[in-house]
């Protein structure tokens, strides 16, 4: 049966192309009632070093492998397949490869027919050209083709590719090269100088590459192992892995993980909707990422990150590290420089720093002991716990607790609406803060607390305490310097005197009983008084002055030190005791 004839718009024929490169790929020569054609076609012609080898091709595989001899050798495969084998005969016949020399080197074009053409049976028509080429070493390569893959091998003079719709492979080979492809892999392996790949919709995959490699990918994962210089990929919809970069290198991804190994300078690598990884980086580091994890170990140089969404990990970094993030925890560990780290809305956990700390949190408990500096923290809305630090502590915050322990310094705690607890400073310390308890023990140097709306309690001072409270009872024991005491409505109790040194005691309050407790071989002048309340006196008193329920003038002991005590609406004690 004769189909009428039919004329192949530039759409129609592209459309066909696809076709047709789709049947090859899957390896049919021929689908049912159909036959196929064959030809070839061989030619040698002169190219010397340096000269240019252009192959300008549309259908079919372009195979390059290289020698020493001053030629090209050209053998092309024409494939033709129809139900019509005469007319495929014929279209076979109009297929021409065009091979010529020119004052730069050599030009290969493949022409296919234009015209139109009639067909048997079902009138189908599948054709392609084939090339294996053989040219010198040392000759520049230049190819444009579309649906067929693209191999060369043993180059050492460069080359650029332009491919669509299948592979390109590229392998031992030296120069300059650039590769670009779409709906299709690249594949690099191994070459003595820089590369540029740019690709769409496909894999890439490049290794040992002694210089400069530039990488711009989109919908495919990228592989990059050993680059002897710089390394810059660009990836988005694909996993990046880059390891083994002798240079510096800067990676940006996005809706696929990234992960860096074994850098040798320094490192930018930006991830958006995945998770960044990065380990064993020679320079400085700086890491960007959101909707994703943020983790980077052995790092030689320091490090930067900023993320969002998603959790930051450090650990085993030489040099500074400094986050910013937001809505994840952050988790740094033997850090020999110092850390500076803000985040929102996730944890803060901080081991073993060797330099100074600065933690700044919103909505998320910090956690850091090993300090080898000052620390200086601020905290709103949650719990803070501070140890092993080898200087002072600043803190500031909001709606938390706050306990830090073992400082070698002192520590200045300000904070409202949380419990405080200070222990074991080895230097003067101040505490402020309001509804909560405030608990201060084994400080080496003075300390003084400023709370409302609730108790104190002091213990093992070595200097002098000063407590300044309101709606909240007072408890010291074993403070060594002078103790001053303001309090409003609430109890105030006091013990552990020094019996002998003597150290100025001054205390006042309302509303609530002040309790002394005076250690055997003391001495103080006493003024003791109070209104509403008793003054009352368990120890012997040598009346100095005014006597009565309310007033006490003396002295215990040989009066050596002032005690002053001053109370409103509550009772006055002085008891024995240690």
């Amino acid at each position: 049966m004769m189909f009428p004839s039919r004329r192949f718009s530039s759409a129609a024929s592209r459309a066909l192309s696809a076709v047709v490169f789709a049947g090859l790929a899957a390896g049919a020569l021929a689908e049912d009632g159909r036959e196929e054609t064959t030809r070839s076609f061989q030619k040698t012609l002169p190219l010397k070093a340096g000269q240019r080898l252009s192959i300008d091709h549309r259908n079919g595989d372009i195979r390059v492998r290289t020698h020493t001899e001053p030629t090209v050798s050209i053998d092309a495969k024409i494939h033709v397949s129809s139900s019509d084998k005469e007319g495929a005969a014929k279209f076979a016949e109009g297929i021409q490869v065009v091979a010529e020399p020119g004052s730069d080197g050599v030009s290969v074009r493949t022409v296919f027919p234009d015209k139109s053409w009639h067909f048997e049976g079902k009138g189908y028509v599948s054709y392609s050209v084939d090339y294996e080429i053989l040219m010198p070493e040392s000759a520049v390569l230049g190819v444009r083709n579309r649906f067929g893959n693209v191999d060369a091998e043993g180059l050492k003079a460069g080359a650029e590719v332009v491919n669509s719709n299948g592979k390109i492979a590229f392998h031992s080979c030296r120069g300059k090269q650039r590769l670009e492809n779409s709906f299709g892999s690249i594949d690099l392996a191994g070459n003595a100088g820089e590369a540029t790949i740019v690709n769409s919709n496909g894999p890439v995959s490049a290794s040992d590459v002694d210089g400069d490699l530039d990488v711009r990918s989109r919908f495919g994962r990228v592989t990059v192992v050993r680059v002897g210089k710089r390394c810059l990929v660009n990836n988005s919809n694909g996993d990046v892995l880059v390891s083994d970069v002798k240079g510096e290198a800067t990676l940006a991804n996005s809706f696929g993980k990234l992960e860096a190994r074994n850098i040798g300078g320094n490192l930018g690598a930006r991830d958006t909707n995945g998770s960044l990884t990065v380990e064993n980086v020679g320079g400085r580091a700086d890491l960007t990422g959101s909707f994703g994890a943020i983790s980077f170990s052995d790092m030689r140089n320091g490090v930067n990150a900023t993320g969002t969404n998603g959790r930051v990990f450090g650990r085993k970094v030489a040099g500074n590290v400094g986050v910013r993030n937001g809505f994840g925890a952050v988790e740094l560990s033997d850090i020999t420089g110092a850390v500076d780290v803000e985040n929102n809305n996730g944890k803060i956990l901080v081991r073993n720093v060797r330099g100074p700390a600065k933690l700044v949190n919103r909505f998320g408990d910090i956690d850091a002991s090993g300090i080898g500096g000052d620390a200086m923290v601020s905290n709103n809305n949650s719990r803070t716990t501070l140890a092993n630090i080898d200087g002072a502590v600043d803190f500031t915050g909001s709606f938390g607790d706050i306990q830090v322990t073992h400082i070698k310094k002192g520590a200045r705690i300000v904070t409202g609406n949380g419990r405080v607890n200070l222990a074991d400073a080895d230097g003067a310390s101040y505490v402020k803060t309001s509804f909560g308890l405030v608990e201060a023990a084994r400080i080496a140097g003075a300390l003084t607390v400023e709370s409302s709306n609730g108790a104190v309690r002091v213990a093992d001072v070595k200097g002098s305490a000063s407590v300044r409270t309101s709606f909240g009872s007072v408890t010291i024991d074993g403070v060594q310097g002078p103790i001053d005491v303001d309090g409003q409505n609430g109890a105030v109790d006091v013990k552990g005197l020094a019996s002998a040194a003597c150290r100025e005691v001054t205390v006042r309050t309302s509303f609530a009983p002040i309790r002394i407790a005076i250690p055997d071989g003391a001495g103080y002048t006493v003024n003791a008084r109070t209104s509403f309340g008793k003054v009352r006196a368990d120890v012997p008193v040598e009346s100095t002055g005014t006597l009565s329920g309310e007033d006490l003038s003396g002295k215990i002991g040989n009066g050596r030190c002032k005690m002053t005590l001053t109370n409103n609406n509550g009772n006055i004690e002085l008891v024995k005791g240690k």
